[in-house]
C-alpha cells in the first residue's frame, strides 16, 4: 500500500489527516455512513431457521392430506356416455405449493422486519489473508479484525500448523507498524480458532506475524515466524 492508502484507512477509522482534500474526505464520509448502516450488518434472527422449516413441513403435511382425499374419492358419474368429456387438471397440489411459498416469504419478511429495528452504528472493521512462510509453507489462513470499546478483537484461523504443546515451545501473534516496531497480541497453541487482542490501532500496525517461541521466559520474538499478512478494507 502507498502512503495515501494508509491516509485513506486512517481517516476511516476516525482519524485527523491532513493530507486528503475534500473530494477525497467527502468520498470517505460516504463510505463511512454505508458502514455505519445498520442493515449493513444485520444478522438473522437466531429461531428463523426453526421456523421456516416448520412452517414448510407443516404446509406439505397439509398438501399430502389434500392429496390423498382427493386420490379416495370415487370418479365423477358420466353424464353423457357417447361422449368424452376433458377433465380440468387438479388444482389442488398447486395451491399446496403456493403455501409453502407463501410460508418462506413469510418468513424473509419477518427476518429482513427484525434486523431494521437495531440502532448501533457498524464497527469498523478489516480482514487479512496469512500466508506461510518458508519455516510453513502449508500454512494459510485468514483473519478479521474489529474495532471494539477494548481495542482490536483479530479472530484468526489458520491451517497447515502443528499444535505446539506450550511447554517448551508455543506461537506468538505480532502487530508490526512500517517502521518494524512489533507488539505482542497474543499466544496460543494451535491455530484453527484463535481470539487476540490488540491495544494498538491495526491502522497503524497493519502486518500481522506469528512466530515460534521457546518457553524459555525471554518476551522478545524469537524471529522464527510461520504466518504473516496484512490488513485489507472489509464490510
Amino acid at each position: 500500500m502507498t502512503q495515501r492508502d494508509d491516509d485513506r484507512i486512517a481517516y476511516l477509522s476516525g482519524e485527523q489527516v491532513e493530507s486528503l482534500d475534500a473530494a477525497e474526505r467527502a468520498e470517505l464520509d460516504a463510505l463511512r455512513a454505508l458502514l455505519d448502516e445498520p442493515s449493513t450488518w444485520v444478522e438473522p434472527d437466531p429461531g428463523l431457521e426453526g421456523r421456516v422449516v416448520a412452517a414448510v413441513a407443516a404446509a406439505a403435511a397439509e398438501a399430502g392430506v389434500e392429496q390423498a382425499a382427493e386420490a379416495a374419492a370415487p370418479p365423477p358419474r358420466r353424464q353423457t356416455p357417447r361422449r368424452f368429456r376433458l377433465q380440468p387438471p387438479a388444482l389442488r397440489p398447486a395451491f399446496a405449493f403456493g403455501g409453502v411459498a407463501a410460508a418462506i416469504a413469510v418468513a424473509v419478511v419477518i427476518a429482513v422486519s427484525a434486523g431494521g429495528g437495531s440502532n448501533r452504528p457498524a464497527p469498523l472493521r478489516f480482514a487479512m489473508v496469512v500466508s506461510g512462510t518458508p519455516l510453513a509453507p502449508g500454512a494459510r489462513g485468514s483473519a478479521a479484525l474489529t474495532k471494539t470499546e477494548s481495542g482490536w478483537r483479530i479472530e484468526l484461523s489458520a491451517t497447515g500448523l502443528r499444535r505446539l504443546d506450550g511447554t517448551s515451545f508455543y506461537y506468538q501473534a505480532w502487530l508490526k507498524n512500517a517502521a518494524g516496531t512489533l507488539v505482542p497480541v497474543g499466544t496460543f497453541n494451535d491455530a484453527l480458532h484463535v481470539t487476540l487482542w490488540s491495544g494498538v490501532p491495526v491502522t497503524k500496525y497493519r502486518t500481522l506475524t506469528v512466530t515460534i517461541q521457546p518457553a524459555n521466559g525471554d518476551a522478545a520474538s524469537s524471529g522464527r515466524r510461520v504466518l504473516v499478512g496484512t490488513i485489507t478494507p472489509s464490510r
